[in-house]
């Protein structure tokens, strides 16, 4: 299997398996924290082969590239995904203690996993039709995190 399809992979079971797990906020931070560090291993592994001047391409459904989606994994896009994934892990750990229970019973790490999917398919895409699309997954999720606790200026700063 392509490696360039793990940076959207892997958030996504993880995001998955995390609703799943919606009784237990503790189970949810675990599984979020390990689709982290697994975000992040992965997105190394990007960024060491990317760093030798390979360029990573995948296309989805053998359809040529005008017409089909294709992931593109050059310098920049390895150094962003490494970036991704060093934040990403930064965060879980973070959000143990800086997070209340309230908003971590809404779906906190489901969210962020959801974020972190769409950031790592925006830094990957090919074309820009599907720039848009995975900007879409990503602000999203923000506008779900940034409302996340329902007070009135968290609604009113969504919303605007």
């Amino acid at each position: 299997m392509n490696l360039l399809v793990f940076p959207v992979l892997v958030p996504m079971v993880a995001a998955a398996s995390s609703l799943l797990l919606w009784k237990s906020v503790s189970a949810q931070r675990w599984v979020a924290l390990l689709g982290a560090i697994a975000l992040a291993v992965v997105n190394g592994m990007i960024f060491a082969r990317t760093q030798t001047g390979e360029i990573l391409v995948l296309g989805f459904g053998n359809w040529p590239a005008p017409f089909g989606i294709a992931f593109v994994a050059d310098r920049l896009a390895g150094i962003m995904l490494l970036a991704t994934g060093v934040i990403a892990v930064a965060v879980q750990i973070y959000s143990f203690s800086g997070i209340d229970s309230d908003r971590e019973s809404f779906g906190f790490y489901p969210l962020t996993l959801i974020l972190l999917m769409g950031v790592s398919g925006a830094f990957l895409t090919g074309d820009i039709f599907n720039l848009y699309v995975w900007f879409e997954v990503l602000l999203i999720a923000s506008f779900v995190l940034m409302s996340l606790g329902g007070e009135r200026l968290q609604l009113q700063g969504a919303v605007k």
